[in-house]
């Protein structure tokens, strides 16, 4: 056992040596707290930790970034740096690495509890992988964002799909070609915005086509030239549909790319929300956003009967359960659909 000291301020001292030979000085206002101070240094050394390593939350975040996200899209780069630079360093970033604890983690947390839980999915997404990263690295023991979880709105989520009805008036009120053409991919096929926006005539055959760039603005107007899809699970080939198969021939191709901006190059972000506010949304009186028509596909495929895994390849997700948490959506929703036709049958049965 070490040696122990009392200390004139009336602190107990003990001096640890340490596995690599290194010695440090634990402290405790009774024999109590010292013995537990000097239990946790053993702990962080029989761990492996780098005992007495001072790193700050803000300096492993550039180390992070550059070492685990550099091979990363552009824009998921820049989703981490957003979620890290506006959220989590105000809070943590000069804190030290093994100071951090649940309670601050909670911290963070509150501060975007009103914000919409995809915020609040990214910013925790960033922390649980910033510490454990650093606990690979032998820079904390346990990583603080365990247990941790998102905090759900009370309020209704707004509307994620257009009805048979809303998708047929859409699809006729809309009369500018490259509008029609741009709701219609992601309509009946299912393609994300920037798949759309990415997709060139050389990719479409008489069946079917392929998905294999996206157009994406990291930098907030200008298009990343990499092109590059979300995941593996992106680049797919997809039936054509008889609907979309018609609305193709019918446009014209000033382009290379399908869904071009006015002048016939790649669009920009600025260039594609003033198509959309004026040749789209403003042809319908109910809410349309983009990712609603990739969600009525979904919905189409549920609704068909299309099993799960064939779905997952058609939607492009890079995981089963991300398509499995719309059929469970849509399968809650029917179940409420019935109590409506019970309570119909009901009536027709009262006396």
């Amino acid at each position: 056992m070490a040696k122990l000291k009392k200390r004139k301020d009336g602190r107990y001292q003990r001096k640890v040596t340490l596995s690599d030979g290194r010695q440090k000085i634990v402290y405790g206002k009774t024999l109590a707290e010292l013995n537990a101070a000097e239990d946790a240094l053993r702990a962080q050394d029989h761990a492996g930790l780098q005992v007495g390593d001072h790193t700050l939350v803000g300096e492993w975040a550039k180390v992070w970034l550059q070492s685990y996200k550099a091979d990363l899209r552009a824009s998921t780069v820049r989703m981490y740096r957003g979620a890290y630079n506006k959220h989590i360093m105000p809070e943590l970033g000069m804190m030290e690495l093994q100071d951090v604890r649940p309670v601050h983690i909670r911290r963070v947390m509150a501060r975007v509890a009103g914000k919409s839980v995809s915020l609040q999915h990214k910013v925790l997404l960033t922390m649980r992988q910033l510490f454990e990263t650093a606990r690979l690295n032998n820079l904390i023991m346990r990583n603080p964002t365990d247990g941790i979880k998102t905090t759900p709105h009370a309020r209704p989520s707004r509307k994620e799909y257009l009805t048979p009805e809303e998708a047929r008036a859409l699809m006729l009120a809309i009369l500018e070609p490259r509008a029609r053409v741009f709701c219609a991919l992601c309509l009946y096929c299912g393609l994300r915005k920037e798949e759309a926006l990415g997709l060139k005539w050389t990719d479409i055959g008489p069946a079917s086509l392929v998905v294999a760039r996206a157009v994406t603005f990291p930098d907030g107007n200008q298009p990343d030239p990499s092109m590059e899809l979300k995941s593996k699970a992106a680049h797919r080939v997809l039936p054509i549909p008889a609907p979309l198969r018609k609305i193709l021939d019918e446009t014209p191709h000033p382009s290379v790319y399908v869904v071009p901006s006015p002048s016939g190059g790649v669009m920009t972000s600025t260039c594609f929300d003033r198509m959309w506010r004026q040749n789209v949304r403003a042809m319908v009186d109910f809410e349309v956003r983009p990712h609603m028509l990739r969600h009525t596909f979904a919905t189409t495929l549920y609704h068909a009967g299309v099993d799960l895994r064939t779905a997952q390849k058609l939607m492009g997700h890079a995981s089963i359960q991300m398509t499995a948490n719309i059929y469970t959506h849509l399968e809650a929703e029917d179940g409420l659909q019935v109590v409506g036709r019970l309570d119909a049958y009901y009536d027709s049965m009262s006396v």
